[in-house]
């Protein structure tokens, strides 16, 4: 069962069938910050692809409804372990890898990766499988705490554009703030090179 009052937002949202504010449920912190700025609506199948904090599992659910498919995939037993049992009750959570990835080709609406992307493992066979599995209109979303936390590592820009450029993405953005360094890399039917990055230095 899901823990109060995450359980009656969760129940009251869905049957309204109106988008949620998670911060009511009194969720804070990357999980409050993520779900307000990766643009899901109730029913979206999310993969989570790299479980660096279980504490954003919460807010991502809420965000995608009862209708909607949470998926967590990591590749460390130890790292799903972490989950708490009532947040992996409303996810499907597996052990695999993210350069090959059990989804069925277009069968997700979005992938997350927090703090998580550069150890993945091999990048460019990773972005491939991320643009199989999306559906048309599908995104990835690089996330990385902001500049109040610059002695984090981040990934280079360039080199993102490229990565995901090689692998059929055609529409990449950049959002950047003292919160949150967040990539998109958007899955566009047919070929439409528009690259519009914001927040160089």
């Amino acid at each position: 069962m899901l823990r109060d009052p995450y359980r009656r937002l969760f129940l009251e949202a869905n049957a309204a069938s109106h988008p949620i504010v998670v911060e009511a449920a009194g969720f804070s912190g990357p999980g409050a910050l993520l779900s307000g700025r990766l643009g899901l609506g109730l029913g979206s199948r999310l993969m989570v692809a790299g479980l660096t904090d279980p504490g954003i599992l919460p807010g991502l659910r809420l965000r995608l409804g009862l209708t909607g498919q949470l998926m967590v995939i990591d590749p460390s037993q130890e790292n799903l372990g972490a989950i708490p049992g009532d947040d992996a009750f409303w996810a499907v959570v597996l052990k695999a890898q993210a350069s090959q990835l059990p989804n069925l080709d277009s069968s997700l609406d979005a992938i997350l990766c927090w703090s998580s992307f550069m150890g993945l493992g091999p990048l460019g066979r990773i972005t491939e499988e991320f643009f199989r599995v999306l559906a048309p209109g599908g995104r990835v979303f690089v996330a990385y705490a902001g500049r109040s936390l610059a002695d984090r590592p981040r990934p280079c820009l360039v080199g993102m554009e490229r990565l995901f450029l090689q692998a059929g993405f055609s529409r990449l953005d950049l959002e950047e703030d003292e919160d949150l360094w967040l990539f998109r890399a958007e899955k566009v039917a047919g070929f439409d090179l528009s690259l519009s990055m914001m927040g160089r230095a």
